[in-house]
């Protein structure tokens, strides 16, 4: 630190890049994080088995009107079969079970679609915002008897109506914005910098991207725009409501000439540990056995 210190008094604009790079470097780990964290990332791992390894991917989010891909890659040792047993997610079905049959399966997470080889099942599209399939995925070698994936956790997969590729592309790129600003202002609060207007466009940045474009997704993601306080528990809304709050305490505790840098430490803290929560915990979830959910308009 005593060095960095060193390096502001004789080349802050060294110094001054250099914060900026490292802010970058964080929000792309915390976006990596909330991405690998969240349901829109498959579940993905290999298992051993008495033949071999098998490599797998499961989805785990999916757009109304196609069918869920739960799947085995190439290349899949002889003698390797599987199956599915599912049902939806908080409904009255008795459980199904269905075959997985070697093919070629295609999905699209994000804009970018994928063609993979393997061993898969296909379970039938639903037809509700935020209904859920719970399922288990079993491998059977032949030699021991079929063997669940997950053991006795089941995998969920949610369903949401799509969402405009250019409205969530923003999304995205405006909350990075915010989660790199919301860096750059703490690091500069510790080397006592000008972090004055970095707070005002934190706060800029994070109402724009949470606050506007967020409900525009959750709309045409769930039907609903806001979900969290007080209309919901949704975790999503919430941790960035209660991000918001500590940024806007750090503007009033640094208004006119206020300097307070522990408000800015508090609020940069405050904005990791949101980050640490994984994304879409407790969301928008649909009930079949009452025809009601939350945060969603089913």
């Amino acid at each position: 630190m005593s060095k960095l210190r060193e390096i502001k008094e004789q080349k802050p604009r060294l110094l001054g890049l250099f914060l900026w790079i490292l802010s970058i470097a964080i929000a792309i780990a915390c976006f990596m994080y909330q991405d690998k964290t969240g349901p829109t990332y498959p579940l993905e791992g290999t298992i051993g088995t008495g033949l071999g390894e098998v490599s797998y991917t499961f989805l785990r989010s999916e757009i109304i009107g196609t069918d869920l891909k739960i799947m085995f890659l190439d290349p899949i040792p002889e003698g390797i079969s599987g199956s599915v047993r599912y049902r939806r997610y908080k409904s009255n079905d008795e459980w199904a079970t269905m075959p997985m049959t070697e093919g070629t399966f295609e999905f699209t997470r994000r804009g970018s679609t994928e063609s993979v080889q393997g061993m898969g099942a296909e379970l039938p599209s639903l037809q509700v915002r935020a209904g859920k399939y719970e399922f288990y995925v079993f491998i059977d070698d032949g030699v021991e008897k079929p063997t669940s994936i997950t053991g006795d956790q089941p995998i969920y997969a949610r369903y949401k109506a799509e969402v405009p590729g250019v409205v969530l592309l923003l999304h995205i790129l405006v909350i990075f914005v915010s989660m790199t600003l919301a860096v750059r202002t703490t690091l500069e609060a510790l080397f006592d910098g000008s972090f004055k207007w970095m707070i005002k466009a934190t706060i800029l940045t994070l109402l724009f991207g949470a606050f506007v474009l967020g409900p525009l997704v959750q709309w045409y993601a769930f039907g609903v725009l806001w979900s969290g306080i007080p209309f919901g528990y949704d975790w999503t809304d919430n941790k960035v409501l209660l991000e918001l709050l500590f940024w806007l305490v750090a503007a009033y505790m640094n208004r006119g000439g206020l300097r307070n840098p522990k408000s800015v430490y508090l609020a940069g803290v405050m904005t990791f540990l949101v980050y640490f929560i994984p994304h879409s915990i407790f969301g928008s979830e649909y009930d079949y056995t009452t025809g009601k959910g939350h945060g969603t308009a089913g």
